[in-house]
């Protein structure tokens, strides 16, 4: 199968870190990977991806990894025969990962031979949809003319909240209008990507949220330091050293001290300052 994988990423200091030069390796052994950053990231710094993808940006544009997705389908669109591809992958770098082997998982969701599918899909009552952080598609959608303005459409939102609104749920919502059918590894509810993450893990699912380093006050470290005990010793110093970078070494040895006592502590504050801002 020849596939192409579209990469969103963001770092705030403009770094190319190691974990997501271990991520672009993974994918980089199953395919191509055209790389845009929503980050001011300078020369030096996109050359540690250059001999893993067949194209790197790295600017600041305020659009979020719809935005990335965006360029990235532009410039493949200008650059590539897309009508070669059997895959078409949109992938950004919200997760830590792969803990697994990704060959076996991108089979795994191809197979089942829906048109569109996704690592995870919230089966939400109201808005189902298929989570945008790892998501494919056959030619049947992305050489499409209504994928096309989809992707041209991409404009700048308010918020974080509003790209997941107008763009994730917007693309499913788009899916089903034009008769597509989708898949996904496995269905997630609600917050439970974020919340579960050793469960998932056990149950198989080969990344994490970056975002569960700081979810609830910091009350999920129990969690995260199973899944990098678990974790191939390349990948865990990759992963501990953007988290060092990002969140500094004292909060993230406190947040993996594994101390039952102190993760129930973190978590009590976290819900006193939930229900302050409910009901205050």
């Amino acid at each position: 199968m020849k596939r192409l994988f579209l990469l969103a990423g963001y770092d705030r200091e403009g770094v190319i870190g190691p974990s997501l030069i271990y991520y672009v390796t993974e994918l980089h052994r199953y395919g191509d990977v055209v790389a845009v950053m929503d980050s001011d990231c300078c020369g030096a710094e996109l050359q540690k991806l250059s001999p893993l993808v067949l194209a790197s940006e790295g600017q600041r544009h305020g659009e979020y990894d719809f935005g990335s997705y965006k360029r990235a389908f532009r410039w493949a669109r200008e650059a590539l025969d897309m009508s070669s591809y059997d895959f078409c992958y949109l992938v950004n770098d919200s997760v830590f990962g792969p803990f697994h082997d990704i060959g076996s998982y991108l089979e795994s969701m191809e197979q089942k031979g829906t048109d569109a599918f996704s690592m995870v899909l919230n089966p939400d009552r109201r808005s189902p949809h298929l989570q945008s952080w790892f998501m494919g598609f056959r030619p049947a959608v992305f050489m499409s003319a209504w994928f096309c303005t989809f992707m041209d459409g991409i404009t700048r939102q308010q918020t974080k909240e509003a790209v997941c609104t107008v763009y994730e749920t917007g693309l499913s919502w788009q899916l089903r209008q034009n008769g597509h059918t989708v898949s996904a590894f496995c269905n997630v509810r609600g917050k439970r990507i974020y919340n579960s993450v050793k469960s998932l893990y056990k149950a198989g699912l080969p990344f994490i949220k970056k975002s569960s380093f700081t979810r609830h006050n910091g009350s999920l470290g129990a969690q995260v330091k199973y899944v990098l005990d678990h974790a191939d010793s390349a990948l865990r110093e990759a992963v501990l050293q953007d988290a060092r970078r990002t969140w500094g070494e004292e909060y993230v040895s406190r947040f993996l001290s594994s101390n039952p006592f102190r993760m129930a502590i973190r978590y009590m504050q976290y819900l006193r300052t939930k229900v302050f801002r409910e009901y205050f």
